[in-house]
């Protein structure tokens, strides 16, 4: 019986039916069936699958930076696109190392497909046909004579340094430690001091986000500068939203109040003062303070106590400007997109800082009473800034 059961489990078909069923094509005359499979966005499959991949996204988008794609358009193309050839040619130039042509396309189409580029083709099959120009996407990429690039923002956020913290978030969430201590053994702002590169792409990446929402705060509180003689923008980096302020209002006395690392960079700007210092240790007084982008770097104990240093710094009648996001409750009126983005930047905050978060106007509210800040008032920018301007006066 033992026999038997092996032959019949292992004996393959004769082999002319297994030949003529599985190998013989169709008769020519038998229609080739295409199945169209229709696909919709709202599959949760697809939805998932397009979360999952959207990391190689921002990569794609490094890389196109990284070999100066959207300037090599602008400056030899600029309204005219150009070909993967022509592109490949001045990638060359640059680099010494000819591209290759097909990776290049690749990259090119795959940018494409996201508006990136423009994408075009001649007669013809061939990849070298393609032709690739700028959209207003791209354009805010160039970065020669390109004050308001955003080249430094994503430089910073699609750095190593910036994703070793994320590889370390679920450890985060499980004991409440600081990701970014965990990946690199000190805190983000320790790492920055101890290297150069990663505190100038900061810096960078936080002068292209306030050359992108100056403007509108400088328009939007105009009235409010004209009473101001002496402004300190605490925490300020390298001095370029201090800079614009006083730039508009010429009166200002505009002292910019940093880490003396920080310090040690910046620009001379004019009307501006730089200081190297510690803002938990003094601020220089002032008609007002000016923060951007600091409150949600540190947890509500430290947020207190540089409030409170913002208190002693201001006479009875000053106040504190304070630009950062207020995260609406669910059922508030907001653009959908604005309230994800806050949200994932609140993660961003979890990850790299010691407490540092988003928060609720609720909570921004009991961070200033418990400072000795009576009241405040909230204007909001437009879209799609997520910052508002929260106003905080002692009476």
């Amino acid at each position: 019986m033992a026999d038997a059961a092996f032959s019949s489990s292992v004996l393959p078909p004769p082999a002319s039916a297994a030949f003529s069923s599985s190998v013989l094509p169709p008769p020519a005359s038998a229609p080739i069936i295409h199945q169209v499979v229709h696909t919709s966005s709202d599959s949760p499959q697809f939805q998932l699958r397009d979360l999952i991949f959207s990391l190689y996204k921002p990569m794609a988008l490094k890389a196109a930076v990284l070999l100066n794609i959207p300037d090599i358009i602008a400056t030899h193309g600029g309204d005219r696109s150009l070909s993967v050839e022509e592109i490949a040619s001045y990638i060359a130039a640059s680099t010494k190392k000819p591209p290759h042509l097909q990776y290049l396309f690749r990259l090119l189409r795959c940018l494409a497909s996201y508006h990136i580029f423009i994408e075009s083709r001649d007669a013809g099959g061939d990849f070298k046909q393609y032709k690739y120009g700028l959209t207003n996407l791209s354009k805010l990429l160039v970065q020669k004579e390109n004050d308001e690039s955003y080249a430094p923002l994503l430089l910073a956020m699609a750095s190593n340094e910036s994703f070793a913290g994320w590889e370390h978030l679920h450890e985060s969430v499980i004991e409440g430690c600081n990701a970014f201590n965990r990946a690199f053994s000190m805190g983000t702002w320790e790492y920055m001091r101890s290297d150069p590169r990663t505190s100038d792409m900061f810096n960078k990446c936080m002068v292209t986000d306030t050359r992108a929402v100056m403007p509108s705060v400088v328009e939007i509180y105009n009235d409010a500068f004209k009473n101001i003689n002496t402004l300190v923008d605490v925490g300020g980096g390298t001095g370029a939203a201090l800079s614009m302020i006083v730039k508009q209002h010429p009166h200002i006395r505009g002292i910019n109040l940093d880490l003396p690392h920080v310090i040690a960079g910046a620009p001379t700007l004019p009307g501006v003062e730089h200081v190297g210092g510690n803002m938990f240790e003094h601020i220089p007084p002032a008609d007002a303070i000016f923060m951007k982008w600091v409150l949600h770097d540190w947890n509500d104990e430290d947020c207190v106590r540089i409030l409170k240093k913002c208190h002693e710094a201001t006479p009875a009648n000053g106040k504190v400007i304070v630009l950062d996001a207020i995260v609406e409750e669910e059922d508030a009126a907001e653009e959908g997109c604005l309230r994800r983005m806050k949200l994932t930047f609140d993660i961003g905050m979890m990850v790299c800082t010691d407490g540092g978060k988003e928060r609720t106007e609720e909570e921004f509210k009991k961070l200033f009473v418990e400072a000795g800040f009576q009241r405040y008032s909230i204007t909001k920018l437009p879209f799609p800034f997520l910052q508002v301007i929260i106003e905080v006066s002692k009476s």
